[in-house]
């Protein structure tokens, strides 16, 4: 069983729809502390030319805080996302149909910010047809950090290997997951350009784009390559 875990970010990009693809279980790190300054966990890119625009939601800070405990600092916020994503995509192929879908996530009531996400991405999940279980590491109590965190939950959800994207081999320790008994797939997205109806391929933004442009066939843009696997230690 091969699991993936990754904070719960904002309507993120297909790289991370690639990773959640790839595995049987898809683990939101919700109980991480919340990066300081700019951050993926509450901000977006849409296309707008020439290199795109951001949504970002307001959130309230706190010294120290998780993930799990941020909140949004307004209520206007939504509306806004929701004329900016009508006025950019009213054009493209697909919109009426992923319009309704961007109203589901955003009638979503929890004013927490990992609520929200969470379902925001189980909802495009399976507007996708992807089919793997969610967790949430707050719920398995792992107090552990960077390599060991990762492992327990590995093997709290019952898992035998850990998807890893290609910036974790920069702080990863393949031993210590052969060590656990638990094999290691280190995995790369890589983009392809696809038809933008505002013409002139732009790369990395929100799923929200690719489902604009090409609706459920974005799946097909979910090409997540292996760089390297080992598998686990034998007993």
């Amino acid at each position: 069983m091969k699991v993936a875990a990754h904070q719960p970010n904002y309507i993120p990009w297909l790289g991370y729809f690639a990773k959640l693809a790839s595995a049987d279980v898809f683990i939101f790190l919700d109980d991480v502390q919340l990066p300081q300054g700019r951050s993926y966990v509450h901000r977006s890119r849409i296309h707008a030319q020439p290199d795109g625009a951001w949504l970002s939601a307001p959130i309230r800070r706190e010294e120290r805080q998780l993930i799990k405990e941020v909140r949004f600092a307004d209520e206007d916020w939504r509306r806004k996302h929701q004329a900016r994503l009508f006025h950019t995509y009213r054009k493209a192929p697909f919109f009426a149909a992923v319009m309704a879908l961007v109203e589901a996530i955003y009638g979503f009531p929890s004013e927490n910010l990992a609520q929200f996400n969470m379902n925001a991405v189980t909802l495009i999940a399976g507007y996708l047809g992807l089919s793997c279980r969610f967790e949430q590491s707050s719920a398995f109590g792992v107090s552990q950090s960077s390599d060991d965190r990762l492992i327990e939950l590995v093997k709290a959800v019952g898992g035998d290997t850990y998807i890893s994207g290609a910036g974790g081999q920069n702080y990863q320790h393949p031993e210590k997951f052969a060590a656990a008994n638990l094999g290691l797939c280190v995995r790369e997205f890589k983009p392809r350009p696809y038809p933008q109806h505002q013409g002139g391929f732009v790369s990395g933004l929100s799923v929200l784009d690719a489902l604009f442009n090409l609706g459920p066939g974005a799946v097909q843009q979910l090409n997540y390559e292996d760089i390297h696997e080992a598998a686990a230690a034998a007993d």
